[in-house]
């Protein structure tokens, strides 16, 4: 008859509600997922090493997280826009509350962008600086690496919307808007700022050249998933974007080589895929609804 230990040897405490959102550190060391309940989780990526953020959140579903080198912020369900602090990995007092509930957040030379359902907030020093009403229920947002423009992708009118920010101001101009055929789910700048990538329900992922947008960046039809395309991300050196989808799978796509692409079948079996991200140029973690965080190593196509 074994004999059970009085002291356990490790407390994991992973998720055990759907992966909602998913982030890194400046230095991709550390991983922060969040889940349908609100709570947070960081990881060690070396060596799976992992803490719970302590402190009053969100208590529901964390729709935006983003990391600078001191701060981690997440928007969730309860409309409003929260900071946990990294060192102490605790939530902060800071709180700011949204008009509407937000779809995605994303954050870059301390300028933050978040979009409701209704509109498009851009907070300077975590305080609102410009909101932009929309008639198009955006679901998904992304700021170019050198803050200079937003795209916004239209759950409603398959869109993705371009702005310009404002250097002084911070407002958003309008740039462009480029079509899909179906809603927009995400969207990415790359590193080097050269392409904007954006996914949709419609299976495909479409890369776009910077700055003009309307034009293609290539004429090969990436949509070899089965079914709606949850996420997208790009790796550290731009030449690889990786997606994640409902049909369980990850596809790895080559900017260089774009008739050329890696699939992993059922990398979440029997659970969609909700968010990518690249540790390095031959490493991706992702994450899914069934509360699991993975880590991928891959061939550089």
């Amino acid at each position: 008859m074994s004999t059970i230990p009085r002291n356990p040897y490790e407390f994991i405490k992973g998720h055990n509600k759907p992966i909602t959102v998913l982030a890194l550190s400046p230095d991709r060391s550390t991983i922060y997922t969040g889940s349908h309940d609100g709570n947070i989780t960081n990881w060690n990526a070396a060596n799976g090493e992992n803490d719970r953020v302590k402190g009053v959140g969100h208590g529901n579903q964390i729709n935006g997280m983003k990391l600078d080198n001191d701060y981690l912020y997440t928007c969730g369900i309860d409309d409003s826009l929260r900071q946990v602090d990294i060192k102490s990995n605790s939530y902060t007092d800071l709180q700011v509350k949204l008009n509407a509930q937000p779809r995605g957040m994303d954050f870059n030379s301390s300028v933050i962008v978040t979009a409701t359902i209704k509109e498009i907030i851009v907070l300077k020093n975590e305080k609102k600086v410009f909101n932009l009403p929309v008639d198009y229920e955006p679901s998904s947002v992304a700021v170019s690496p050198d803050a200079g423009f937003v795209a916004v992708g239209g759950a409603l009118d398959n869109k993705v919307h371009v702005y310009k920010i404002n250097d002084s101001t911070y407002n958003l101009e309008f740039v462009a808007e480029c079509d899909h055929l179906g809603p927009i789910t995400d969207c990415s700048f790359s590193p080097d700022g050269e392409y904007l990538v954006a996914s949709d329900a419609n299976r495909k992922v479409i890369l776009y050249k910077v700055p003009e947008f309307n034009s293609l960046a290539h004429k090969q039809d990436w949509g070899f998933h089965n079914a709606r395309v949850n996420s997208v991300a790009w790796s550290p050196n731009s030449k690889q974007v990786a997606s994640g989808s409902l049909d369980t799978t990850i596809i790895v796509w080559s900017v260089t080589s774009p008739n050329k692409h890696t699939i992993i079948k059922n990398a979440h079996p029997q659970s969609q895929i909700t968010r990518v991200l690249w540790l390095d140029d031959e490493t991706i973690v992702s994450v899914g609804q069934d509360c699991n965080t993975k880590i991928w190593n891959v061939t550089p196509i």
